[in-house]
């Protein structure tokens, strides 16, 4: 009896575990594509294209005017992006783009919500993201 109620208890204990790829949470983001659509809320200019790669410790794409790149890592609560550098070329969206960086640095959590990548801070969404067509 008691044999059982203990397998019963550890079989529970791993249904219980996220199905997570080798247990690490950004396993379903690495490879992914995404682009900006809102930032702090407000929808973005959708003449200038901000873009998101994530790689398994990085993540780098185009900001609008800039390309870009930075750490990416897990942490005990979360994510860490640090480090965002880019190149330096001047152009229209040039606000837009450094609000993004900004919200990259900021973000030290992430969700999917229906299709679209959310990148919070605690609670408050920073920036949302589509899937990069």
């Amino acid at each position: 009896m008691l044999t059982r109620t203990l397998l019963s208890l550890a079989t529970l204990a791993l249904l219980s575990i996220p199905a997570t790829a080798d247990g690490d949470p950004l396993a379903d983001l690495i490879g992914t594509s995404w682009q900006l659509t809102t930032l702090d809320g407000a929808p973005v200019d959708a003449k200038v294209k901000s873009t998101l790669v994530i790689s398994a410790d990085s993540i780098g794409g185009n900001g609008g005017c800039n390309t870009y790149g930075g750490n990416l890592a897990t942490t005990p609560d979360g994510i860490d992006i640090s480090q965002v550098f880019s190149t330096m070329m001047a152009c229209d969206g040039l606000q837009q783009e450094q609000a993004f960086f900004a919200a990259l640095e900021a973000a030290d959590n992430f969700a999917i919500v229906g299709d679209n990548l959310h990148l919070l801070e605690g609670d408050t969404v920073l920036a949302e993201l589509a899937p990069a067509s």
